[in-house]
């Protein structure tokens, strides 16, 4: 108990001497370009949250996808309703280290689609297309991926509804760092590390290079659920994703069910539901992990 209050004590005085950590949600907006425009897709809501007056709610249902001259979820086996950071580079750039805290809440009802994908949160370079990390549920589990190259078991799904699940990561965005360059936390438990660069040079070279990261509900290879759920009989096969790796711009895919949606399967995706709240990054874990800042009397981030 001593050793904890001395923490506590510790922790006070370095939130007294430097500002808790700047709010996520006003550096990002909808991503409306490829993401569904529905007027139950987002809203900030009261009486729901983990801490304050204020929560963020995403709601994803069948067929909520969009897409521009750039890309297209509804040709791509995807769905999505983000709030994506803009302008880019706003909280992290290549050489930075940051850390992030926030929580969600996934309802008691809420559905895994696997063996389709989705993702709560995910750090993206412009021009590179597999996700320097990305949170993803999937069969069960709750994992955190580090591009194609694999990743930590954070959790059981089942373990996680009904509940506000506290989450602290630290990224260092360095090409040679000099320690982790990143460490995850939920509930206050250290449940992923990793020491290998997200950044390489190769991948500065090859894209825009901007950093930028986005949350809500993102779906992919939906095909692959309603293919395994289907009371119907449909000739597509599930989707089969050709395209590079890295732009992800020069091969189509042949697989008519990258446009999922064009097909009657006799079932739809589930709506799935997830709520956010003190989203914070800042420079240390003391400025954005909500349990510390509770702990000692900090004020809720909205």
């Amino acid at each position: 108990m001593l050793i904890c209050l001395l923490y506590l004590c510790g922790t006070a005085n370095t939130i007294s001497a430097q500002s808790l950590g700047k709010p996520i949600y006003k550096t990002t907006r909808i991503e409306n370009e490829v993401g569904a425009n529905r007027n139950y897709g987002f809203a900030r809501i009261r009486n729901h949250a983990r801490l304050g007056r204020r929560a963020q709610r995403f709601e994803l249902r069948h067929g909520d996808c969009g897409g521009n001259k750039y890309w297209s979820d509804c040709s791509n086996d995807r769905q999505r309703v983000e709030r994506k950071e803009d302008p880019k580079n706003r909280i992290q750039r290549v050489g930075d280290q940051v850390w992030y805290g926030w929580s969600f809440y996934l309802p008691s009802n809420f559905r895994d689609i696997g063996p389709a994908n989705t993702t709560l949160g995910q750090m993206k370079m412009r021009g590179w297309r597999t996700p320097l990390w990305h949170f993803n549920m999937r069969d069960g589990s709750a994992m955190m991926w580090f591009g194609s190259e694999g990743g930590c078991t954070v959790a059981r799904i089942a373990k996680l509804r009904g509940q506000w699940l506290d989450v602290t990561i630290f990224a260092d965005y360095s090409l040679s760092p000099k320690g982790p360059s990143f460490i995850m936390y939920l509930n206050g438990q250290q449940v992923c590390s990793r020491r290998k660069p997200m950044v390489t040079q190769k991948m500065v070279n090859e894209s825009e290079g901007e950093l930028y990261l986005k949350y809500g509900i993102y779906n992919s290879y939906v095909s692959r659920w309603l293919s395994q759920h289907k009371t119907q009989a449909v000739a597509a096969q599930p989707f089969t994703d050709a395209y590079q790796v890295s732009t992800g711009g020069s091969k189509a895919s042949r697989s008519a069910t990258a446009a999922p949606f064009n097909y009657d399967w006799g079932v739809q995706l589930p709506a799935q539901i997830v709520f956010y709240d003190e989203m914070r990054y800042g420079n240390s874990r003391e400025q954005v992990d909500v349990r510390i800042i509770e702990a000692v009397g900090g004020k809720p981030v909205d």
